[in-house]
C-alpha cells in the first residue's frame, strides 16, 4: 500500500514568519526535486487563494470572478507533481472554522498538517485567544489535534525559514534568502504602521492577481482563436480537394 501523500499549509501568523510564503514561490523548482510541490507558483497566487478561502475578495478590491475557484485550481495542478504539497499564506490565520474546512475539503486524500508560527507576545491580534483560538479552529479541520505544529519563532527569517524546513523534513542550506523577494517591506515601527504598511503591499498583490486572471484569460482566447484558424485552414484544404 502507497504512503500517503502530505499537505503542509503554513498560516502565519503576520510579521513573524512572512519569509515562508516567498521563499516556497522563489526555490518551487528546488522544492520539487525534494519531493515538495508549492501550492502557489508565485506569492500573489498564494494571496489569490487565500483571499477566495476567506472571502475577502471586496476587502481587496478584487471581483469574485478574479479569485474563483483558485485554491482548488492551484490543488489541481500541484497534485500532478506526485509529491508532498506545501503552500504558505498567513491571512489565514484568521480563517474561521468553516473556511478552514473548506480549504482542507480540496485537499481530500492528503494528510493534511497545518503549521502555526508564533513571534514574540503581544504580536497576535488575530483573534482574541491568538494561538490557542487558531489552533483550535484548524484542528478542528483537520480533525486530529496533532496535525498542528506551532513553531515559536524569532524576527531572524533566516531562522524561521530553516525551522519551518526542518518540521517538514527539508533542508534550507541550500535554499537560501539573498534573492527572495520580501512579501511585506521590513518594518520596525509600531504595530499599527505594520499593519497600514502590509495592507498597502497586499492591495498591490490585488492587482497583481487581476493581471494575472486578465494574462490567463488572453492566453485562452489565443488559443480558442489559432484553434479556429487551424480548423478553417482544415476545412479550406478538404473544400479544394473535394
Amino acid at each position: 500500500m502507497s504512503k500517503k501523500r502530505k499537505a503542509w499549509v503554513h498560516v502565519g501568523l503576520p510579521g513573524s514568519a512572512d519569509v515562508v510564503e516567498g521563499a516556497l514561490a522563489h526555490h518551487r523548482e528546488a522544492l520539487l526535486e525534494l519531493g515538495f510541490a508549492s501550492v502557489a507558483h508565485t506569492t500573489s497566487e498564494s494571496f489569490g487563494a487565500a483571499v477566495e478561502i476567506l472571502r475577502a475578495h471586496k476587502e481587496w478590491g478584487l471581483a469574485r470572478a478574479d479569485v474563483e475557484g483558485e485554491w482548488t485550481r492551484q490543488v489541481r495542478r500541484a497534485d500532478k507533481e506526485r509529491a508532498d504539497l506545501v503552500f504558505s499564506q498567513h491571512l489565514l490565520a484568521a480563517a474561521s472554522p468553516d473556511q478552514a474546512d473548506l480549504l482542507v475539503d480540496a485537499l481530500a486524500g492528503y494528510q493534511v498538517h497545518v503549521v502555526i508560527t508564533a513571534g514574540p507576545a503581544g504580536d497576535v491580534d488575530v483573534d482574541a485567544d491568538g494561538v490557542d483560538g487558531i489552533r483550535r479552529r484548524w484542528s478542528s479541520a483537520v480533525r486530529k489535534p496533532e496535525r498542528v505544529h506551532v513553531l515559536e519563532v524569532g524576527t531572524d527569517p533566516a531562522a524561521t525559514w530553516k525551522a519551518f524546513g526542518k518540521l517538514l523534513g527539508f533542508g534550507t542550506a541550500s535554499l537560501g534568502l539573498a534573492g527572495v523577494p520580501a512579501t511585506v517591506p521590513p518594518c520596525t515601527s509600531l504595530a499599527e504602521a505594520q499593519r497600514e504598511i502590509e495592507k498597502l503591499a497586499r492591495r498591490n498583490a490585488a492587482l497583481e492577481v487581476r493581471l494575472e486572471e486578465l494574462d490567463r484569460k488572453r492566453r485562452k482566447l489565443k488559443k480558442k482563436l489559432a484553434k479556429r484558424k487551424k480548423d478553417a485552414t482544415a476545412e479550406g484544404t478538404l473544400g479544394d480537394a473535394a
